[in-house]
């Protein structure tokens, strides 16, 4: 990966002085962008290159800055770098630079891991480890992972939390009113409040590594042996509150697949849809973080799955009424529409009526409802998110009316960041029929399709499809 260069001093954890950061960056764009404006006057014929510059220097900074911070406010810019929210050309130049945040962040040195590792432990890594190397192969929000050798031989990559990094985040916190009109300027159509509750329930669900470790292990059981899904397998005796040891696997970035050929996208896209709501619909659980830091490529057949931080199980109700929610749009019926989001709490009596936002709903599913070829693209997935967050669609008042159940932030968290990552990819596929395989057992109509049923009769022998029973 590229090699970033390290901050020169320790994460700052106060909120007042992580909170001055955010102002003073916000302080020196504005100042900057006055600059700016008084060059496009005295010379009109560059005003756009001007513009552009300034645009790439703020962003440039912004990645900076958050990347130093790490925590919270650094998953803000990671959360806002993945999804497709407005086609402006400024707006874009973020989202590209906010790119660098899946994969790199400035990294920690090597001997701050050690420390947190002995802590963790009670002994040094060479203790722990045959082999630790202190250059960081990785760094997200708030860890970094080392490349390791156990004591008996395996080849593991060591997920460590950077020190201090449980004060920056609960600082952060306390400046999220600021965190989220940073989001908003990125990302302008993201409603703030929604992101403020998912920033909080994000990261202090990250801090707890043992947590983190326990749904990777549970996610390895129920993938194991799966032809094209892989998990890292994790060493739970190496494992603490700040150290998760798990697995090494080589691979490459999900950015590089942008570059593959259609077919090869079209594959890569139907494995991340089959995964995440594959494990939604089959096992009533779903990881929440489908940005594209999280995957690892190996080659053009295989994906690995990372980071299980923020995991989710449903109950059979709430899974019942998802499911009515689609089978409803499907087959045009307001009335069964309507039941079923009265029963997830999402329409009340204070709320619209169904008619103000069935055709939201509609723009929002659009991929499944199709029986039949659909590309899903940037335009797909901007429309899906203007109807529901910009102040001039029919439907934005209305939503803002609606109930929002604590399940619904992390589901929506993860169905509209998968399809951001396939608008990516750009793919093409018949998105109903491989959801009808998850909902009804139908029979698969793709090569993948026909290879997971393969596996799943044999893994796992038992499973009824959930529209089965009803």
């Amino acid at each position: 990966m590229a090699k970033e260069k390290a901050p020169k001093g320790p994460i700052p954890t106060g909120w007042m002085e992580r909170g001055a950061r955010l102002a003073g960056q916000t302080g020196l764009s504005a100042a900057r962008f006055v600059g700016t404006r008084f060059k496009s006057f005295a010379s009109p014929d560059r005003a756009q290159e001007y513009l552009d510059g300034f645009h790439e220097q703020t962003a440039r900074q912004l990645v900076q800055m958050l990347g130093e911070m790490k925590g919270a406010a650094m998953k803000v810019g990671q959360l806002a770098s993945f999804y497709e929210l407005s086609d402006s050309d400024g707006l874009q130049t973020y989202r590209d630079a906010l790119t660098m945040l899946q994969n790199s962040a400035p990294p920690m040195d090597g001997s701050a891991s050690r420390k947190v590792i002995e802590d963790e432990f009670g002994a040094p890594a060479d203790e722990i480890f045959s082999n630790f190397e202190d250059e960081a192969v990785a760094s997200a929000s708030i860890g970094q992972v080392h490349r390791a050798e156990l004591k008996t031989g395996e080849k593991v990559a060591i997920k460590v939390q950077y020190p201090g990094v449980d004060e920056a985040v609960r600082a952060d916190l306390k400046n999220v009113s600021a965190l989220t009109k940073l989001a908003v300027a990125i990302a302008p159509n993201m409603d703030p409040s929604e992101v403020a509750r998912e920033v909080k329930e994000r990261v202090l669900e990250e801090l707890d590594y043992k947590r983190e470790a326990s749904n990777q292990m549970r996610f390895h059981e129920l993938y194991k042996g799966h032809p094209f899904i892989v998990i890292p397998r994790v060493y739970p005796d190496y494992c603490r509150t700040r150290v998760i040891t798990q697995e090494f696997i080589e691979g490459d970035s999900f950015l590089s697949a942008l570059e593959w050929d259609k077919a090869d996208r079209d594959r890569l896209g139907e494995i991340v849809f089959r995964f995440f709501y594959g494990s939604l619909n089959r096992f009533r659980l779903f990881s929440a973080d489908p940005h594209p830091g999280n995957y690892l490529l190996l080659g053009k057949d295989k994906v690995a799955f990372l980071d299980f931080g923020l995991v989710r199980a449903l109950d059979p109700g709430t899974h019942e009424h998802l499911l009515e929610i689609i089978q409803a749009l499907i087959a045009g019926d307001k009335e069964r529409e309507r039941r079923a989001l009265e029963g997830l709490g999402i329409l009340t009596s204070r709320t619209p009526e169904i008619d103000a936002i069935w055709d939201h709903l509609v723009e929002l599913n659009r991929p499944v409802l199709v029986d039949g070829d659909f590309t899903i693209d940037q335009a797909v997935v901007q429309k899906a998110a203007a109807a529901g967050f910009d102040p001039r669609s029919e439907a934005f008042q209305a939503l803002r009316r609606l109930g929002v159940p604590g399940v619904m932030v992390t589901f929506n968290r993860m169905s509209f960041g998968v399809h951001s990552v396939l608008g990516r990819l750009e793919v093409t596929n018949n998105w109903q029929s491989i959801a009808r395989e998850l909902w009804e057992g139908a029979q698969p109509k793709t090569k993948l399709g026909r290879a997971e049923q393969r596996w799943l009769k044999k893994a796992h022998p038992d499973w009824e499809p959930p529209l089965a029973s009803l």
